[in-house]
């Protein structure tokens, strides 16, 4: 196997793992089961996925599951922002601007 095929493979891997921690997410925050929802998201953003910190920095931003936390969720917009999510560089923008 080449180091290309490999690499490849490796990334598809990711990937598939990005894809179901962000899934596990989205269903327990449809279930309403925030505990599970805030540890799949974490998990998926710190594991590199864009969409799993803007998912987290939105319940942050609410206070969804968690208290409240402007700061955190302005933080992990900006991540996901970093990380070419466009909606993670808008909330960010919009985040400035509320008190």
């Amino acid at each position: 196997m080449t180091k290309k095929a490999a690499g490849l493979i490796l990334v598809g891997v990711l990937s598939a793992g990005f894809a179901d921690t962000l899934s596990e997410g989205k269903a327990a925050l449809d279930q309403k089961r925030y505990t599970d929802a805030l540890s799949a998201f974490t998990q998926s953003c710190e594991s590199g996925n864009a969409k799993g910190c803007l998912s987290l920095g939105s319940m942050y931003e609410n206070g969804i599951g968690t208290a409240q936390n402007k700061y955190k969720a302005s933080t992990l917009y900006a991540q996901a922002c970093r990380a070419k999510e466009a909606l993670g560089c808008a909330n960010m923008a919009l985040s400035y601007d509320t008190p």
